[in-house]
């Protein structure tokens, strides 16, 4: 394991540990909406946080969902069980025509999250039930669950399904620093075997897709690989 992937570990972990002691299974812009819908307020940690991930997504891509997320900690984890248990060279991918369909998925989760908040903060709230304690058992149930799918399907939470993974998928299009082959790449395609995220990066690398884990660069044995400006 190369330096960045090291420091990559202990964010990640230090993170998840942070997330654990809060008591609170949801995500960060999720917390917020959460926290306002029940208590008309919203915690400045959250605003400061989550300004903090906006910015560092526009300038370097999706790096929360591997340095910091922590339901990407367990999702993570979850492969790199399977890795090690069967000696996995190759992560499991599902088809490609499937794949290339099921990435859109996460923007319909995200809509229809944005439908619940108008909803939620709207006079058809009083039709909506309340969900008290019931939102962290939602939360939690999701988690363990898709822990357990990631095992078989790599990130499949991230890839397919997940509505900040969506949010922060549209404002990384852009993102100032972003992966690319240089002249070294042979095309050997190590760095594709070994993508969580399941991108064909000699093909095309897919920026609002790729979570910046950096497992494709610390694979490469030719650094033909870049991420600059």
């Amino acid at each position: 394991m190369d330096k960045l992937q090291i420091l990559r570990k202990i964010s990640q972990t230090a993170f998840f540990i942070k997330f654990i002691l809060s008591g609170s299974f949801f995500l960060i812009f999720i917390g917020i909406v959460y926290t306002f819908i029940t208590t008309g307020t919203i915690g400045k940690n959250y605003i400061v946080i989550s300004i903090v991930v906006l910015v560092l997504t526009l300038i370097f891509g999706r790096v929360f969902c591997s340095w910091w997320c922590p339901w990407g900690f367990l999702f993570e984890l979850g492969y790199m069980l399977r890795v090690k248990l069967f000696k996995l060279k190759k992560l499991p991918e599902l088809p490609e025509n499937i794949h290339n369909k099921l990435i859109y998925l996460k923007y319909v989760v995200l809509f229809l999250f944005v439908i619940f908040i108008y909803i939620r903060l709207s006079p058809y709230n009083a039709y909506l039930p309340e969900l008290g304690i019931s939102g962290n058992i939602i939360s939690l149930t999701v988690l363990v669950a898709f822990t357990i799918v990631s095992f078989f399907i790599p990130r499949a939470f991230c890839k397919y399904f997940c509505p900040v993974g969506a949010l922060l998928s549209i404002l990384s299009i852009k993102s100032l620093f972003k992966l690319k082959l240089n002249d070294n790449c042979v095309k050997c395609r190590l760095c594709e075997r070994k993508c969580p995220m399941q991108i064909k990066l000699t093909k095309n690398i897919d920026q609002k897709e790729c979570i910046r884990c950096f497992e494709c660069k610390s694979v490469c044995r030719k650094d033909g690989i870049d991420f600059k400006p």
